[in-house]
């Protein structure tokens, strides 16, 4: 019996402790996962010749896979698409392949953008397209404590890097 009553004391101490670690795990992972593809979308926008999007999209494992219109309530935590934008209207239609899907992160509630960009048009070199200003998204919500929130910073010329914690400002050229 003592030992059961150790048991649950230690896990009761310890608790607090995972649930913290997997927060930051999971902001990591999303913050990374985002970069890699901000990264892909930029190199195959140059390997192309231009015209490729990443967007946040409401249902990105779908067929049809669209960007979304709005930010929406988790912004782009619901996940996002990269394709091929043949047209070059920034939209998906049918003819433009998937060249990434992002699921939504289970772990990630919330990665809200400032000035609510739901769309990254990348040119022929590399560069962002309108609406091609710097943007800024935050990884995690209040719910969390600064310290595990991050800062992403993407640039008018399309370079998207970590800025630092919840409390980090990316500056007018991202």
């Amino acid at each position: 019996m003592v030992v059961v009553a150790l048991v649950a004391l230690i896990l009761t101490l310890a608790a607090p402790s995972f649930t913290r670690l997997f927060n930051a795990a999971a902001i990591s992972s999303g913050v990374n996962q985002f970069l890699a593809d901000m990264r892909f979308a930029r190199s195959e926008a140059v390997r192309r010749g231009g015209g490729v999007v990443l967007c946040r999209s409401e249902d990105p494992e779908s067929p049809s896979a669209a960007c979304a219109a709005s930010a929406g309530s988790q912004g782009w935590a619901s996940g996002w698409i990269v394709f091929h934008d043949l047209d070059g209207n920034g939209a998906r239609n049918g003819l433009e392949s998937l060249l990434r899907v992002q699921a939504p992160n289970s772990g990630i509630h919330t990665i809200a953008a400032d000035g609510t960009p739901t769309i990254f048009r990348f040119g022929a070199t590399g560069r962002l397209l309108a609406p091609g200003s710097a943007a800024s998204l935050h990884f995690g919500g209040p719910e969390l404590d600064a310290s595990l929130r991050r800062v992403v910073c993407v640039s008018p010329a399309g370079r998207a890097r970590i800025a630092g914690d919840g409390t980090a400002a990316c500056g007018v050229n991202g």
